[in-house]
């Protein structure tokens, strides 16, 4: 069985780097933007305007 002893504990943390300019991630959408998004597509579905499944990735793949 292993012997235990008493002894002080060290606890390291780490906090980031705080930096003057901040870049925005050019994914970054705004939470605005998301909602906004939403909603029209909510509306657009309950009014019956939608892409059919089948022609949804058509011409994803045209470079």
């Amino acid at each position: 069985m292993p012997v235990m002893t008493q002894g002080a504990v060290r606890v390291i943390i780490l906090y980031p780097e705080q930096t003057e300019d901040l870049e925005q991630d050019a994914d970054d959408t705004s939470v605005e933007a998301i909602k906004a998004s939403l909603r029209r597509a909510l509306q657009q579905a309950t009014t019956g305007q939608r892409i059919p499944l089948s022609q949804m990735w058509e011409g994803i793949d045209a470079e």
